[in-house]
């Protein structure tokens, strides 16, 4: 492995630049068994060719059995460094591998607080750089002692502390994320959603009653979602099913992080309502049994849910500006201001439910942190909920309770 890394495509090669490649290996006959994998490439700029590179090596040994999001992270870091090295190898007089040193890693990580790298995305470049000096030492391409890489026991578990020197970390930011969207908007959402985007309408309520990601709505299937489970609750089946591996360009959130059985709780009939009037007019035309489909009828990728997602928020928000009282504007400008995409729908379903839950273990639950039960308990709690959070819709009548259950 030494002379591969060292000697293939050492970094004199002018024209060319390191970029992540996405891939699907087929580990079956089915196409539920393709899995998702990134790969470090070297494409040329000037012919657009780019093949895969032995440096991908790093990934696998490191990463193989994680998620796709894990691997594409500590690829998209490397890629930056590499490139990094690249465009100022004259500067840092670097021809080969064996040319790196960890100053040039903490050269790189100051780079990156100077040009307005937030202090999370510099640590998280830093715990890359790590593990991809650690692994070129191992390999015998780098001359550093072991001793200089310690591993000590972290809250998550056990992790490799820094090697390199000093670094200038940016200052700590505020965070301008919103978490959750208030309750009293969330049948306006629908509404909404019902109007502008109606074709993740379901998808919406789903995330918001149930508090599932947008991953797991666009690998769910039409058979795996059954209605009046527990008294009107849906109950979905979650596991990756890989409806679009022909889609290499991926952001890597188009797979279920946990494979379980997740509870969609029923308020007021409208998750009921909302998936009847859904499965009659959305169905997919490629044989998949996607839940949620595009214009085609192909299974729905996640971008194209954000973007319909992202029509939603820009339509709510306008529609708060333009016919809200003084209140809803100023809910308007956070919305507007604020960071929030779809996430938000697993958000507030946990804040909803942090306000109802007897214990730890029942939001865990709720949320699909913890292995699915099928305890007479459970279930007993999992009503008292649903009637607890419905009561608090019943007490904002007049306000933007939607007639859209019965319009559409």
């Amino acid at each position: 492995m030494t002379g591969i890394v060292d000697n293939v495509t050492p970094f004199d090669n002018y024209g060319y630049k390191f970029v992540i490649v996405p891939v699907w290996i087929n580990r079956g006959n089915k196409e539920t068994t393709k899995k998702q994998h990134c790969m470090i490439g070297l494409k040329n700029v000037v012919q657009e060719k780019q093949i895969i590179h032995p440096i991908t090596e790093f990934i696998v040994e490191n990463w193989l059995g994680r998620s796709y999001n894990t691997q594409r992270k500590h690829a998209n870091n490397l890629v930056y460094f590499l490139n990094y090295i690249i465009s100022n190898m004259n500067t840092l007089r670097i021809v080969h591998y064996r040319d790196l040193s960890l100053e040039h890693g903490t050269l790189f990580l100051n780079w990156l607080s100077q040009n307005n790298k937030k202090r999370e995305t510099v640590i998280l470049y830093e715990r890359t750089l790590t593990h991809f000096f650690l692994w070129l030492s191992k390999k015998g391409v780098l001359n550093i002692q072991q001793d200089k890489f310690i591993k000590v026991e972290g809250p998550y578990g056990a992790y490799y502390k820094s090697p390199f020197g000093h670094v200038s970390y940016p200052q700590r930011q505020p965070i301008n994320t919103e978490h959750m969207l208030p309750i009293k908007y969330i049948p306006l959402l629908l509404e909404i959603a019902i109007l502008s985007a109606k074709p993740i309408a379901l998808g919406i309520y789903m995330q918001i009653f149930g508090g599932l990601r947008v991953g797991e709505l666009m690998n769910a299937r039409r058979a795996s979602t059954m209605r009046n489970f527990k008294n009107g609750n849906l109950l979905v089946r979650l596991e990756s099913a890989n409806f679009r591996s022909d889609i290499k360009n991926t952001s890597g959130s188009n797979y279920t992080k946990k494979n379980r059985n997740q509870v969609v709780l029923q308020i007021h009939d409208w998750g009921n309502t909302l998936f009847l009037d859904h499965i009659k007019l959305y169905k997919d035309t490629d044989g998949s049994g996607a839940l949620f489909v595009n214009r085609d009828g192909r299974a729905m990728t996640a971008e194209s849910y954000r973007q319909y997602f992202t029509k939603v928020k820009r339509t709510m928000v306008n529609f708060l500006q333009a016919h809200g009282s003084p209140q809803d504007k100023i809910v308007a400008y956070h919305l507007n201001y604020s960071s929030w995409s779809t996430h938000i729908g697993r958000g507030t379903f946990t804040n909803i439910l942090a306000d109802e839950v007897e214990n730890a273990f029942d939001l865990a639950f709720m949320r699909g942190d913890s292995n699915m039960l099928s305890s007479l308990a459970y279930m007993t709690n999992t009503e008292r909920m649903r009637i607890k959070i419905e009561n608090k819709f019943k007490e904002m009548h007049g306000v933007y309770i939607p007639k859209l259950i019965d319009r559409y």
